[in-house]
């Protein structure tokens, strides 16, 4: 199960890794640097005398002798400066100047770390799932050849675009996707869960089988990694080929308790079927109807299976 928790800690744990190695690195180089240049521990017993030098004569206000030991540090610092570039020891190059790597500005997660996250995330998906071959560019709309198809379809592909243009975990709606197989609604899906995910936000995809699986699993074997927990309360859930899976009392229980709870929270759900109302009425109850048809923008996809159109050439 991905979820926000898993990458944000991997994004650390990164973030940490790679500083490490790059304090280790400097540490290594400048404790080189002091073994072949001796001089350079003398340069630091003298800016330690001259430090306290100048606390003392700070407080006594002589301004001559203050300027003289300013001076003075200025030169052994110079000094040591030019020693350990000879010696190529550097300032660590942090690749976040904002948090020193260290993940964290101000105390709030900085900017890096969620940029990090998201790549994780979407790296993850894309082992689990094809999201580089279904993206909004590669949806060909000729295969959609009646007019009426096509104009439907066109308009469906625009809702989706604007879907991911104005994704809001708060605000957006919740999409119904319907239709018989091959006709490009987990193609479509896969291009929003995508777009959402380099927006910044996480979500949750996978079919149903899977899902409720999971779910009954820790259920049942008291295993809790909290997959129902992140099903609720991600940025989006996408339930995908709901009516595929075998059809239970606990996967029932469990489709209707996503839907309702996360319409409850305000938080959106697109979920993709073969069935038809009437059918996901009689699979799984009238409540789970209901909601779906008073919560969901329903979209009907149409034509002709894509799959057997690329396996006969058309």
């Amino acid at each position: 199960m991905i979820t926000k928790e898993t990458t944000y800690k991997k994004a650390f744990e990164i973030k940490k890794q790679t500083l490490n190695q790059k304090q280790k690195h400097r540490q290594m180089m400048l404790s080189a640097a002091y073994n072949t240049n001796p001089i350079l521990k003398e340069i630091d017993s003298k800016l330690a005398a001259l430090g306290a030098d100048l606390a003392v004569t700070a407080l006594s206000g002589d301004s001559e002798k203050l300027s003289k030991i300013r001076k003075e540090s200025e030169m052994l610092s110079l000094q040591k400066k030019t020693i350990l570039k000879e010696c190529e020891v550097y300032d660590i190059a942090y690749d976040c100047p904002l948090c020193n790597d260290t993940g964290y500005v101000g105390g709030k997660v900085c900017d890096c770390v969620k940029k990090l996250a998201n790549s994780i995330l979407l790296a993850e998906f894309t082992k689990e799932m094809p999201l580089d071959d279904s993206k909004f560019e590669n949806f060909d709309l000729n295969y959609y050849k009646n007019k009426d198809e096509n104009r439907r379809m066109t308009a469906i592909l625009k809702l989706c675009k604007e879907y991911v243009i104005n994704f809001n975990p708060g605000t957006s709606p919740n999409l119904l996707f319907m239709g018989s197989s091959g006709l490009g609604k987990t193609h479509l899906t896969l291009a929003i869960v995508s777009g959402v995910i380099e927006k910044g936000y996480t979500p949750i995809y996978g079919p149903c089988e899977n899902l409720f699986s999971l779910i009954e699993k820790e259920k049942f074997t008291g295993e809790n990694r909290g997959s129902y927990e992140a099903m609720i309360n991600c940025d989006l859930l996408v339930l995908d080929d709901l009516g595929a899976e075998m059809t239970t009392a606990f996967s029932k229980a469990a489709l209707y308790n996503l839907i309702n709870t996360r319409l409850l929270c305000k938080k959106p759900t697109i979920i993709n079927t073969n069935l038809t109302i009437k059918e996901i009425e009689t699979r799984y109850s009238a409540r789970v109807a209901s909601r779906l048809i008073g919560n969901y923008n329903a979209n009907k996809f149409l034509g002709d299976d894509i799959r057997q159109q690329k396996i006969l050439g058309k």
